[in-house]
């Protein structure tokens, strides 16, 4: 009778044209990978020498499995190796990025002396002078309950409420209390994403690691980390958080997709996380008129982007609700402004319905 091999962590690491920093990364992956452990690549559709390396990898690192599908982005990369998967622990790995090498070991031992769902790491920043920037964890993030770890945490990476406008207006920076929300400075436990049916959302493709970690973490009844740089970041012009910003309509349009991803998680959640994030949808929208203003984005893509936004009676609502201040006199003209259009708009739409 053949008994399943325990597998006690999956390490998932999806691939697209990856070539010049993938084999650093496996390197480093297997150097700290710990017993009784495997590493699930995707290859999502490349088309330099990825392949090649999974497979020479492959052939000699037989806790190596490859996997290939056609291109559709890091989201559905990642989903493709969680269905994959069979560990009783998931990391994510971006496959130019690095560990330390007891990143694996450190995580798996806190999460199962306190028997917590969700373990946090700081991270290290790899500059492209080879130097390192460490940034520490914000806060200790030992939350025990849902109510804690929304508040302690979810709070910090799901985007702005009308509480961190009015500290700002105060003279508080909006990123003071920000956590960078990557899911590869995170220890997952692999039942709970099955049973909170978690995936990552393919129609985000900036941020969709806040997403992902929030909708995982409203199932999770205690949250630990390690305030120690264990995973490394590579900063690299060519990485998705440089190159979508510089795509105006692409990035306009993501702001749709994270709009939709917030009200979903909201109604999981039972109404608690707008209140969180009712904000970022004011600031999306004037990012979106910013571009627009900068000839960045065209006006016709703008308009018909901020017509969907705007069309949604949340995003609305929040626009006339958003906090005012005198201490930031074009911010608040911005937003008046805005509201007095939205409202023109609105007045028209109804005079056309009643014709």
């Amino acid at each position: 009778m053949n008994v399943a091999r325990y597998i006690r962590a999956s390490v998932i690491i999806p691939c697209w044209n990856v070539a010049p920093w993938l084999p650093r990364c496996l390197d480093e992956v297997f150097a700290a990978l710990p017993t009784s452990a495997e590493v699930i690549a995707v290859d999502d559709g490349s088309d330099d020498e990825t392949p090649e390396i999974l497979a020479r990898y492959a052939s000699v690192r037989p806790e190596l499995k490859v996997f290939s599908r056609p291109n559709g982005g890091v989201s559905a990369a990642r989903n493709r190796g969680i269905g994959e998967a069979l560990g009783e622990y998931v990391f994510f790995v971006d496959p130019d990025d690095g560990v330390e090498p007891d990143f694996f070991t450190s995580m798996l031992e806190r999460i199962e002396e306190t028997g917590a769902d969700y373990c946090l790491c700081a991270f290290r920043t790899r500059r492209a002078d080879g130097s390192f920037d460490d940034a520490r964890l914000k806060a200790s993030y030992e939350l025990d309950g849902a109510d804690e770890i929304l508040k302690g945490y979810i709070s910090r990476i799901i985007g702005y409420s009308f509480d961190d406008v009015r500290r700002f207006y105060a003279g508080e920076t909006l990123f003071a209390t920000r956590e960078m929300a990557s899911v590869c400075r995170a220890c997952f436990r692999r039942a709970l994403i099955e049973k909170a049916s978690v995936r990552f959302d393919e129609t985000v493709s900036l941020y969709e690691d806040a997403v992902f970690n929030a909708e995982y973490l409203l199932s999770a009844k205690k949250m630990t980390c390690i305030d120690r740089p264990l995973y490394r970041v590579t900063e690299r012009e060519s990485g998705a958080m440089r190159t979508i910003p510089r795509d105006a309509a692409r990035f306009a349009r993501n702001k749709l997709s994270l709009l939709s991803a917030r009200i979903r998680l909201d109604e999981k959640s039972g109404g608690r996380i707008w209140p969180l994030s009712e904000a970022s949808s004011v600031f999306s929208v004037l990012e979106i008129i910013s571009l627009m203003m900068k000839f960045r984005l065209s006006l016709r893509e703008g308009f018909s982007v901020l017509q969907k936004y705007l069309g949604d009676a949340r995003a609305r609502r929040a626009l006339y609700a958003f906090p005012l201040s005198p201490r930031r006199p074009l911010f608040m003209f911005a937003v008046v402004f805005l509201r007095f259009i939205c409202k023109c708009n609105y007045n028209r739409r109804t005079a056309e319905k009643m014709v």
